[in-house]
């Protein structure tokens, strides 16, 4: 059976106030038109402050419906506010995003593979958002074949590596929650999480499962304000699927720039909301 070739985009923060992050943006766009992979997943933080600039969630709606492939998203914090247990759950916001850039969640299958993408930021929200998708998602575990794989894609990550003790909250999904995503429905079947958000790559696996931070496609963030657990560095991610093994490797696509984040001209905007 054949496999899937998918690219991975995060945290791009596109905005008409941030032409930097446009065009690394646009330079992912020719790289991925080039490689014509099966799909792309956006995980995440499409807009600088679509929360609360709602204009930018329209602005990325249209880069989104001129990208080359297929592409489906994950929210991100930016996109429809924090959430996650730590700041209540906007529903308008949930809302406006869904309008602009799709479901929150989604299940695609091939090859072999169940692709789930969720909302990381209901978890720990106890809304009854996060209800039905936890109901939804034992739902899709009901449905595997004793053979599937499953791979997650979400914006938070899961798991706390070794070397990341201070960043007491903020970065990862709820713990409670994280550990029944791990050791829930979906545990005989999960292989891979793919997530976003950290600005930073990473890769390791942790009780059989390949956990995989794709960094920011926009910028970096400087140590100064955000002590490095992985690789900083600027790019997409690339996620080769087939029924016998998977693949995943970082691309830093020509024309893309190292931005770092006190160096744009954006940056003072954003200070109200860091």
């Amino acid at each position: 059976m054949r496999g899937m070739e998918i690219a991975l985009i995060a945290d791009s923060h596109l905005s008409e106030r941030a032409p930097e992050c446009v065009s690394n943006w646009r330079a992912a766009a020719r790289a991925v038109a080039v490689a014509d992979p099966d799909l792309t997943i956006h995980l995440g933080d499409v807009t600088l402050d679509g929360c609360d600039q709602t204009d930018e969630l329209q602005f990325a709606r249209g880069l989104l419906q001129a990208w080359p492939t297929p592409i489906v998203c994950t929210p991100g914090n930016h996109d429809m506010g924090t959430g996650s247990g730590e700041q209540r759950l906007s529903r308008a916001a949930l809302s406006r995003y869904t309008a602009a850039c799709g479901p929150d969640r989604w299940c695609l299958v091939a090859g072999g593979w169940t692709l789930i993408g969720v909302n990381a930021q209901l978890f720990g929200t106890s809304s009854s958002e996060e209800h039905t998708q936890r109901e939804w998602l034992r739902e899709q575990a009901r449905r595997l074949r004793r053979a599937d794989r499953v791979a997650l894609f979400l914006h938070r990550p899961l798991l706390r590596p070794i070397g990341d003790s201070w960043m007491p909250s903020g970065r990862y999904v709820h713990a409670q929650s994280a550990r029944w995503l791990l050791d829930g429905p979906l545990r005989s079947a999960l292989r891979l999480v793919v997530s976003g958000h950290t600005h930073q790559a990473m890769d390791f696996v942790a009780s059989g499962v390949r956990h995989v931070w794709v960094p920011s496609s926009g910028f970096v963030i400087s140590d100064a304000l955000q002590r490095p657990v992985g690789h900083k560095t600027v790019g997409i991610g690339w996620l080769s699927l087939s029924a016998d093994d998977w693949d995943y490797m970082h691309l830093t696509p020509p024309g893309a720039v190292k931005h770092e984040l006190t160096e744009l001209p954006f940056y003072r905007e954003l200070l109200p909301h860091a």
